[in-house]
């Protein structure tokens, strides 16, 4: 009964994750399906797979994960690790990730095919305990680069012309550069608008609801400082460290891969030069103040920018109400002393009791900004996780009526 009931569980974590990703990666879906069908299959199912479930529930039992996606996800980015590197045991597989074919390479093969299921299963049989060992120790770092709107943004909102950028949950610090790359937002109903100071396209994002009241293009803030904090910092100066990176977005979306080439670029044309990201390690919430100590100096002479996205997902309440109070414990004085405002970026996924996401999987994205010593919460809407597409609100206006002299 036991089994039954952990199995029932298990099938229904990986379900929902596939019905996220259906429409937006459809090999991630494959897979999950696949996996899905595997670990809920009876007796008679074949040795490979009873095999197969026997590790995966070995894998799952072994911890306390932090979320019930937690191993799925990780299982799927070491996988998909093995690929990247040209593992011969997965070599089947290659036709399907569109991030290994080259670009004169013909379309990826259809996940939706039988062969594929064929060809997973005997990637899977082939790596056995091996992908899970690996799997248990990886670290879900997928820095998605297209999160930098959801500070790049509120900044234009509030006229902010300097600010010392603060990121939580940083991993590889590459959404700390958002302002030196392009960022495209475009209304189906017409009307764009265009952040940050690269020149040519890379991001473009999908929005609906209200357009804000900004002329065309946007210059961002003068960033005074940059400063990354994680509790395991991705250092992309150590071997195998961009691949951990490229593992972690889905292998049908060379878009993403792309996206992540140029800011890993970006990253290395900055090492040395004063605008280049200072990585810090703290655990959160237990060091939030200690790293806020570390990333504003004594006398600021600029607003902070403080932002997190998709990181708190991975707390629990405790830890979550915790920060809070941290942040607030240190912003609230430090906007009475110095006489600037602080702002704090948030892109999540909704917590239990909070107003359910519009869309499966979405973000809700919010800020909360302190100026002299008051605090303001302003919610400007959702987004899907990687920022493919922007559901904006009313708080938009909100924000804008907030701007005061710095």
């Amino acid at each position: 009964m036991q089994r039954a009931a952990e199995t029932q569980e298990w099938v229904a974590n990986i379900s929902r994750q596939a019905a996220f990703t259906r429409g937006y990666s459809p090999l991630s879906a494959a897979i999950l399906d696949c996996l899905g069908g595997w670990i809920a299959a009876g007796p008679g199912a074949g040795d490979e797979v009873e095999a197969l479930r026997r590790r995966f529930f070995a894998f799952v039992g072994a911890r306390t994960w932090d979320n019930d996606l937690e191993p799925i996800l990780k299982l799927a980015a070491t996988l998909h690790s093995h690929v990247l590197r040209g593992d011969p045991r997965v070599a089947g597989l290659r036709p399907y990730y569109r991030t290994v074919l080259g670009s004169g390479t013909p379309d990826a093969a259809a996940p939706d095919e039988p062969a594929f299921a064929r060809e997973l299963l005997a990637a899977l049989s082939a790596l056995g305990d091996e992908l899970l060992v690996q799997a248990e120790s990886w670290q879900i770092q997928t820095n998605e680069t297209a999160r930098g709107v959801t500070w790049l943004l509120p900044a234009a909102l509030l006229q902010i012309e300097a600010a010392y950028l603060v990121e939580l949950g940083a991993s590889a610090g590459l959404n700390l550069l958002a302002d030196l790359r392009r960022f495209d937002l475009r209304w189906a109903a017409g009307g764009e608008l265009r952040l940050g100071l690269g020149e040519a396209p890379q991001f473009v994002i999908e929005c609906e609801g209200p357009r804000p009241s900004l002329p065309a293009r946007v210059r961002p803030p003068e960033i005074v400082a940059r400063t990354g904090a994680d509790a395991r910092v991705v250092d992309l100066d150590l071997p195998d460290a961009e691949t951990q990176l490229a593992a972690c977005i889905w292998g049908d979306q060379p878009q993403r891969m792309q996206r992540l080439q140029e800011a890993l670029e970006l990253r290395r044309g900055l090492r040395g030069t004063p605008q280049a990201a200072r990585m810090l390690r703290a655990r959160l919430p237990d060091e939030t103040d200690e790293l806020l100590r570390a990333a504003v100096p004594v006398h600021p002479v600029a607003p902070v920018i403080l932002f997190d996205t998709y990181v708190t997902a991975y707390f629990n309440d405790v830890d979550h109400r915790a920060l809070v109070r941290a942040v607030e414990a240190f912003a609230r004085p430090w906007t009475l002393r110095h006489q600037l405002s602080w702002l704090w970026v948030r892109f999540e996924p909704a917590r239990a009791g909070e107003a359910p996401a519009p869309q499966i999987g979405w973000c809700r994205w919010w800020v909360e900004v302190w100026t002299q010593g008051q605090r303001h919460t302003v919610e400007l809407g959702w987004g899907h996780p990687h920022c493919t597409r922007l559901a904006l609100g009313p708080g938009l206006a909100e924000l804008t009526r907030l701007r005061g002299p710095e």
